[in-house]
């Protein structure tokens, strides 16, 4: 999506949400250093999450703009704004997590694991952090709201019961909708131990709707009751994942869930912000996005692409 840069740069971070909310609540207010005034730009900018681990798969901390090249549909593109997140140290900037949890019948030796590793997760949450809980299993289910309250978010976690079939896809999608309004990052969990049985919408639909919401996907996946997890969700939760610029997970034992949602917790807490105002006018079409580390020891993750859809709206400038 294509963000204008007055807002990017007021925000300080280049958040703000993918398309005009409508349940949802709407997007903070501007910090006290900022003077809002109703102005149409005409100049926007692609805002890009970019995670470099080196080939220990440690995050790599300390790069800057000149250690990167970005470029779209193989055009480079002039990076204008570059921005580490990472460290005790870092301004904390609001992420917006939905925990996608199977809760299937085949389940139900598994779930006590499933639990913990949630749980543990929901207690990383930094302050300025929010999170909502989606379970599937003949249908889909979600908590009220996204919340900062980890002990809500843990009694939800708590009470899921393993029961029924596989509902995976209608409940990635339902996640996706709930967060799509939410300002600031916005990221997916989803874990499964088997194949959708369930759902009314199909892996193509899917995955584009994904690429429209700009969430990153994380996605987890175990070997359920008859001892694997079926090729085609596989496959497809790894593609998913890639394309939305998260990772794909397949530990050997489930008690590795707890190790696996830490990861990823620490993932969406070390990170790179970058932006730049693409040389192509948006026309609605896809456009792929790809970032060059200068650095040959390093390996950089950022999602495939974007829909170039133009927006006009009043936007906020930061005062002098």
């Amino acid at each position: 999506m294509i963000r204008p840069l007055a807002v990017a740069i007021a925000a300080g971070a280049l958040l703000c949400p993918a398309a005009a909310p409508a349940q949802a609540p709407s997007p903070p207010s501007p910090a006290p250093s900022v003077r809002p005034f109703t102005l149409e730009v005409d100049v926007d900018v692609v805002s890009v999450t970019a995670v470099v681990h080196d080939k220990a798969g440690r995050f790599v901390r300390g790069l800057g703009p000149k250690d990167i090249e970005v470029y779209e549909d193989g055009v480079r593109q002039d990076v204008s704004y570059f921005r580490e997140v990472s460290g005790p140290q870092a301004e904390k900037i609001p992420l917006s997590v939905v925990l996608v949890l199977d809760a299937s019948g085949s389940m139900r030796n598994n779930m006590h694991f499933l639990q913990e590793a949630a749980t543990t997760f929901v207690h990383r949450l930094e302050d300025v952090d929010s999170a909502l809980v989606v379970d599937f299993n003949e249908g889909v289910r979600g908590s009220v709201d996204f919340t900062g309250d980890t002990d809500r978010l843990e009694q939800f976690v708590e009470a899921l019961q393993a029961w029924g079939g596989t509902a995976l896809y209608d409940a990635i999608q339902y996640g996706l909708a709930r967060i799509k309004d939410q300002p600031g990052r916005k990221a997916i969990i989803v874990f499964t131990d088997g194949a959708d049985n369930r759902s009314s919408i199909g892996e193509s639909e899917l995955l584009d709707y994904a690429r429209s919401v700009e969430a990153t996907v994380y996605c987890v996946g175990i070997r359920g009751e008859s001892g694997l997890l079926a090729r085609s969700p596989r496959g497809f939760m790894r593609k998913l994942a890639k394309e939305t610029g998260g990772e794909f997970f397949f530990p050997d034992r489930v008690g590795d869930l707890i190790k696996v949602f830490a990861g990823i917790s620490d993932e969406l807490h070390n990170h790179y912000l970058l932006a730049y105002a693409p040389k192509r006018t948006a026309d609605g079409t896809w456009r792929t996005i790809e970032v060059r580390l200068k650095q040959p020891e390093a390996e950089i993750r950022v999602r495939k692409g974007y829909f170039a859809v133009r927006r006009r709206r009043p936007a906020a400038s930061p005062s002098p």
